[in-house]
């Protein structure tokens, strides 16, 4: 995260409590999508053993496994998970089309960022208040993936019929604007931060959608 390890581990206890909350109310349908917050509790926890990595040469061995998780979480899981997650709980037939494609895309983004993590590894170090990561990847690979991956993680929340969960993806999309402007360098971190933050509107998101979910009645027969 964008501060300290302390704040890191603090972010991935919040949406810890958020996703054990969110998968204890939500109905089957919900599952994937309620434990988005836990997802990002890895996250954090990975971000924070990476500042105790950085700020300690004797804890160095545990640098690149700390990075490789928040890079597999952030860039490959990410991308698949979220409009999966939303695809499956969403009813309206129109927006399930779009949905769908969405979930595709992403899970074609995710193979190729699986790619990159092994053609271009990243590379992290503390940067004042943050944490900066780098990976030297070519340009064109850079571009098309930076503009596909807002699509399929934020996209999804705008495009859903639930308005809580409109919210939550209009909270993203104003974070990322406001991270791109002011957080370019460390872009990464600070708004994976915010997302985490963010994301303990799944548990409202979760309660409010199984409480509309029903089992169909039987039918009375007719002899």
């Amino acid at each position: 995260m964008c501060f300290s390890a302390t704040a890191s581990f603090a972010a991935g206890g919040l949406t810890t409590v958020a996703g054990v909350a969110a998968l204890g109310a939500g109905k089957p349908a919900y599952r994937l999508l309620a434990a988005v917050p836990l997802l990002i509790a890895i996250h954090q926890f990975a971000e924070g053993v990476l500042w105790l990595t950085l700020e300690d040469p004797a804890r160095a061995a545990w640098t690149g496994p700390a990075i490789l998780t928040y890079t597999i979480v952030s860039k490959v899981v990410w991308p698949a998970w979220v409009p999966l997650s939303v695809f499956v709980v969403e009813a309206d037939p129109g927006r399930r089309r779009l949905l769908g494609a969405l979930a595709v895309l992403g899970v074609i983004l995710a193979s190729v960022m699986a790619y990159g993590l092994g053609a271009y590894p990243v590379n992290a170090n503390i940067a004042g208040p943050h944490i900066q990561y780098r990976q030297d990847s070519p340009l064109p690979f850079r571009g098309v993936t930076d503009l596909v991956y807002p699509l399929v993680t934020v996209l999804p929340a705008l495009v859903a019929s639930d308005r809580l969960m409109r919210l939550m993806g209009a909270l993203l999309v104003a974070s990322l604007v406001l991270t791109k402007i002011f957080f370019y360098y460390y872009f990464t971190s600070v708004w994976c931060y915010f997302a985490a933050i963010i994301s303990v509107i799944v548990v409202l998101v979760v309660r409010a959608g199984s409480a509309r979910v029903t089992v169909p009645q039987a039918q009375p027969s007719r002899i």
